[in-house]
């Protein structure tokens, strides 16, 4: 028996589990799921040895995603990792030092509420801020978008999240930015794969575009997830909004909310993911570790 293989084995098994900050036994002390249910995932996972080793909190997060239901947890786990594996383009080279992150920040700004809404909901935020068409690229949108719900799980776990999109500024020639075969993998990990419940996706400033942009992507939607996309055009009253779908205090202050200005919110984003740059490169290990079953 070579014990240095071995050792260099184990560590690079565990350097590929990411770390998170909260405990999962303060989550089973919380109700929010049982010893139980980590040790059926446990259970199932020593018979998918093509599935990475996982820590026990990375086993809750998909339990509260998938509301403790065991088969749902199961396949949601199998998919995530899947997607992953298969999309590199999407989920790979998430942190700051690359040159397609900063961009889709330089285009576009990201924002994640401080608070959570009384259903304890997480709410994000998107609106261009470069409103040149050539220089979006949705590949690098795609990645920052689902780089920021990871980073949000590594320390607070939501019972669902809320994406609100601000389409001031997107235009048609916009659409032309638009590939197809991403809009299917996106939508594809968003139905099946996604570690957070999708609640509500609010669209604020909505015009013709929109519309036709909704029509580009819709033959990939279930239509579980077409109920949930909510369009407001533009002139809508914010004080309706905030009575009728999102409280003024988990919105930022340029959507007429209490929060700071979303160009605040997205520089606190950006220092985020330079800080999380160790947990994203985990996380990208992780998932090279994964085969696909034969």
């Amino acid at each position: 028996l070579d014990f240095a293989k071995v050792y260099l084995f184990l560590d690079k098994i565990m350097s590929a589990i990411p770390q998170y900050v909260f405990r999962a036994e303060d989550l089973i002390k919380a109700g929010r799921t049982t010893r139980s249910n980590i040790d059926d995932i446990r259970k199932w996972l020593k018979f998918k040895p093509n599935i990475p080793e996982m820590s026990a909190e990375q086993i809750v997060v998909f339990l509260i995603a998938c509301d403790n239901i065991i088969e749902n947890t199961q396949y949601t786990i199998e998919s995530y990792f899947r997607y992953k594996s298969t999309c590199p383009e999407l989920f790979q080279g998430r942190n700051w030092d690359n040159d397609g992150v900063q961009l889709a920040h330089k285009v576009t700004k990201y924002g994640v509420s401080p608070k959570f809404t009384k259903d304890n909901y997480l709410v994000t935020f998107a609106m261009l801020r470069d409103t040149y068409y050539y220089n979006y690229r949705i590949d690098d949108q795609v990645k920052v978008m689902f780089t920021i719900s990871d980073m949000v799980l590594h320390s607070r776990l939501p019972d669902g999240i809320i994406f609100v999109l601000n389409m001031k500024g997107v235009g048609i020639m916009h659409l032309t930015r638009i590939k197809v075969g991403t809009v299917k993998k996106f939508l594809g990990y968003l139905q099946e794969a996604f570690p957070i419940q999708l609640r509500q996706v609010h669209v604020l400033n909505a015009t013709y575009v929109f519309e036709k942009l909704l029509a580009i992507v819709k033959p990939f939607m279930k239509r579980e997830l077409f109920d949930k996309i909510i369009a407001h055009p533009p002139n809508t009253p914010m004080e309706e909004f905030f009575e009728k779908y999102l409280p003024a205090s988990c919105m930022p202050s340029d959507f007429g909310g209490e929060l700071s200005s979303l160009d605040e919110l997205s520089e606190h984003l950006q220092n985020e993911t330079r800080k999380l740059k160790i947990f994203l490169e985990t996380d990208d290990r992780q998932v090279q570790l994964y085969r696909k079953e034969k």
